[in-house]
């Protein structure tokens, strides 16, 4: 069993152009209760890790999400506000340094505030897992098994893996490389396995229909950006790669309660390097033969398009109204909605009747101020139609 304390990380951020007009500027989809279970995404989330934590969770958000992000949380829940936005490892790292200089042997885990898990036992039996693999100095991500050849998820290639496309760089052979000083490498792998890891060969970048097909083939997992590691490593490693990032996050950490926090903060983190913690440190380090995945069984979704979330509501229990004709409407909200020969979804608690005849594969949604019609199947394409409003003077509905 994991021996150091384990913290809770939840990086929550968002743009709300994905799920528009559901999500806004100001009310990204993690603040949402988008599947009808009386919770937001946000505190679902927080709610899987409450039983595995050893320590108050951490919640880093935008400081325009402060106040609606803290309605959502219990007392216990610590909060970090970024002053800008800047990529998810920035946000990581700042969560490390506090928990490095409270906790110097901590693991700390990061969560995306967004995504959908099933069967929360699996998921605890991953985080254990990854616990365990990160307690021998590596970073450790959860491998998520695909039920398609998706395009929009990146994919790990692991040591247990068949051939993939055979477009590998050579750089990483899964073999783990032991720190200076420790066991040899050889042992350091056989330790992983024990504790149900597999040494990572190789992040890969989404990819085209063709590629994608031959990494499900050949048993690659998709990357949900789950990611378990010692403080301590995160920081240390950083400031190999990306040395002002490491320095600069301890220093907003060292400042943290003092009458200087503030000045620290607003001089400090705009100087920070804005980048994904896959590109900072998950990439290169795979490539150094330092980073393990634990293959997760859980189903996940990070619900990125209503495309994904009509999926997600199928497989729910919900109002769903059925007719002889083929009809199958789910409805998330008080709207009052009638249909002939339709399948859709209708996300909305206006006053409006809403009325559907001959429709396949829709989501609806109806607010005070914007009305979406959208096929499912264009789901991708609305972030281009939301990033035309400012330009079209409607920002005020972002």
């Amino acid at each position: 069993m994991p021996e150091a304390p384990f913290v809770p990380v939840v990086p929550a951020g968002g743009s709300g152009t994905r799920l528009w007009p559901l999500s806004r500027r100001a009310r990204p989809k993690f603040l949402l209760d988008l599947t009808g279970q009386g919770r937001s995404l946000l505190q679902l989330t927080l709610d899987r890790l409450a039983p595995l934590a050893d320590r108050p969770p951490i919640v880093v958000t935008g400081r325009a999400h402060v106040a609606a992000v803290r309605e959502q949380l219990d007392e216990d829940v610590r909060l970090l506000a970024e002053p800008s936005a800047r990529n998810s490892m920035p946000a990581i790292a700042l969560a490390a340094a506090q928990v490095e200089r409270e906790s110097p042997d901590a693991v700390i885990g990061s969560f995306a505030a967004d995504h959908l898990i099933e069967d929360e036992a699996a998921f605890a039996r991953a985080v254990t897992s990854a616990r365990a693999a990160a307690e021998l100095g590596l970073l450790v991500t959860l491998g998520i098994a695909p039920t398609s050849p998706s395009t929009g998820f990146g994919y790990i290639e692991s040591a247990a893996d068949g051939a993939a496309d055979g477009t590998a760089d050579g750089t990483a052979d899964g073999t783990l490389v032991a720190a200076a000083g420790g066991e040899t490498d050889a042992a350091l792998t056989a330790r992983l396995r024990a504790v149900g890891a597999e040494p990572v060969v190789r992040f890969v970048e989404k990819p085209d229909r063709e590629r994608a097909e031959a990494f499900v083939a050949a048993g690659l997992r998709w990357n949900a950006g789950m990611f378990v590691v010692r403080a301590s490593v995160l920081l240390d490693e950083l400031a190999v790669q990306i040395p002002g990032l490491a320095a600069g996050a301890r220093e907003i950490a060292a400042a943290h309660g003092t009458a200087e926090e503030q000045e620290v903060l607003e001089r400090v983190w705009p100087t920070m390097t804005a980048i994904a913690i896959d590109h900072a440190l998950a990439e290169p380090l795979a490539a150094q033969g330092r980073v393990a995945v634990v293959p997760a069984e859980f189903d996940w979704d990070d619900v990125g398009d209503f495309a994904a979330l009509a999926r997600q509501l199928r497989d729910r229990d919900g109002e769903v109204r059925r007719g002889e004709d083929d009809t199958e409407v789910h409805v998330v909200g008080s709207a009052s909605v009638d249909a002939l020969s339709s399948r859709a979804t209708v996300y909305g608690s206006t006053d409006r009747h809403i009325a559907l005849v001959g429709l396949e594969g829709i989501s609806i949604v109806d607010t005070e101020d914007a009305l979406l019609v959208l096929a499912d199947e264009k789901a991708q394409a609305l972030q281009q139609l939301v990033g035309r409003l400012d330009e079209q003077g409607l920002g005020r509905l972002r």
